[in-house]
């Protein structure tokens, strides 16, 4: 007669891409594995896009199945976040959160034209250099066990979400291929987040290269980081977070 399955079996069986109609990159951050062998665990942190246009059959799911508990917004207030981001979820007693990692640069910069490569690693660079106090405040939020299960996202659930993942996953010792596996998995969806985005105000002229998620700007943004703070915990901590904040939420998201 065969026992129960493992957890570890049961988790393996969980699927990273979370299908919402509302949402066209919404995915859980767990089941990455630590360069020491560990696990990330499911279901405790997820990004996306805006959750803005989410139906009440996917905030049944994002509520009751998963759990969630708060937003953590990573945009600016300037024309993006009407029912301030939330939409549907924003009756539904999840808390939010906003931490706006572009607002002190002005604008957005561009969403169409060539250099898309050197457009977003420039302004990746931009975030880790002058943004740092919000990416530490962000964390922290989302470090709080109160706060768990949490969404963290921005427009199209790629740049600001992405950095921020990013540092995530670094803190918790995911491998920087890992790491930049997940920043890419955006592109998979890339055309949905074009169609989606060309409907919000300031999108409208959004090219599909514009948009693509590449390789280079996050592979340079994990190296500044450690290059010039000396990693993603050393970061976060000259930020003003607390190394026992760190070290609690290493030991509660891994197993």
């Amino acid at each position: 007669m065969k026992g129960p399955k493992s957890p570890r079996l049961m988790t393996q069986q969980i699927e990273r891409r979370i299908a919402l109609d509302g949402c066209v990159n919404f995915r859980d951050l767990g089941g990455y594995t630590t360069t020491d062998g560990r696990t990330v665990k499911w279901r405790r942190l997820f990004r996306s896009d805006s959750p803005s246009a989410l139906t009440d059959a996917d905030v049944k799911t994002i509520t009751g199945t998963l759990g969630l508990v708060s937003v953590v917004d990573l945009r600016s207030n300037a024309g993006t976040t009407s029912n301030d981001g939330r939409g549907l979820l924003a009756a539904a007693g999840i808390g939010y959160h906003q931490f706006p990692f572009l607002e002190a640069r002005g604008i957005l910069p561009p969403t169409s034209g060539e250099a898309v490569d050197k457009r977003l690693t420039d302004m990746y660079q931009w975030i880790l250099m002058n943004s740092g106090a919000l990416i530490a405040q962000a964390f922290a939020a989302l470090a709080q066990p109160v706060n768990q299960p949490a969404l963290f996202h921005c427009s199209a659930g790629k740049d600001r979400t992405g950095v921020l993942a990013a540092t995530i996953l670094d803190v918790l010792g995911v491998g920087p291929e890992e790491i930049v596996n997940d920043f890419l998995a955006t592109n998979e969806v890339i055309d949905d987040i074009l169609e989606r985005l060309q409907g919000m105000p300031g999108f409208m002229h959004s090219t599909r290269e514009g948009i693509m998620a590449p390789r280079v700007a996050i592979e340079k943004y994990l190296d500044v980081t450690q290059s010039e703070f000396g990693g993603s915990e050393a970061y976060l901590l000259h930020h003003g977070v607390q190394q026992s904040v760190i070290d609690g939420f290493r030991e509660s998201m891994l197993e």
